[in-house]
């Protein structure tokens, strides 16, 4: 199981958002911030990329390599049967165990995201967020999501690498 809190949305943020939708007033913020993070969501889904620097907590069964969100950024903490873990290495998506350690249950503590943001994937984010602004109840605009898939499609991860 893995959760995650997402530390914030740095890239498009909520002013760029009221901006490109031309809203100069405060009052639809919530709304907004909603779309903006679904939307952000959603770009992540199609590029199997963390866009929005995220911690991320896996608790999982024991093994010697696990796979991590992509692009890690950081390990806080390891515990492999409740106790405290350094014998290990990660690098961008995975951490893996040294021969030595052997456990049943891990708990790994990590933050993933992009350090920056291409400005096609912001703008990627910002035309699917306006989309499902403009259109709450309906299906997005397909034009909208067909010019975001184009612009996310140079940043795709497939499986493996």
């Amino acid at each position: 199981m893995e959760t995650r809190e997402i530390i914030e949305i740095s890239c498009p943020t909520l002013p760029d958002f009221r901006r490109h939708l031309r809203i100069t007033s405060h009052d639809l913020d919530a709304e907004l911030s909603d779309k903006l993070r679904a939307a952000t969501r959603s770009a992540e889904h199609e590029i199997s990329t963390v866009i929005a620097p995220s911690v991320f907590t896996l608790s999982s069964s024991f093994e010697s390599t696990v796979s991590l969100r992509w692009p890690v950024r950081s390990v806080t903490s390891v515990k492999v049967d409740g106790e405290d873990c350094e014998d290990y290495e990660f690098d961008e998506d995975s951490l893996t165990f040294a021969d030595s350690v052997t456990g049943k249950k891990v708990v790994i503590v990590y933050e993933a995201g992009l350090a920056q943001v291409p400005e096609d994937i912001q703008a990627a984010i910002l035309l699917l967020a306006g989309s499902l602004f403009n259109n709450p109840t309906d299906r997005p605009e397909e034009r909208d999501r067909t010019t975001a898939r184009n612009l996310l499609r140079p940043y795709r991860r497939w499986e493996g690498r």
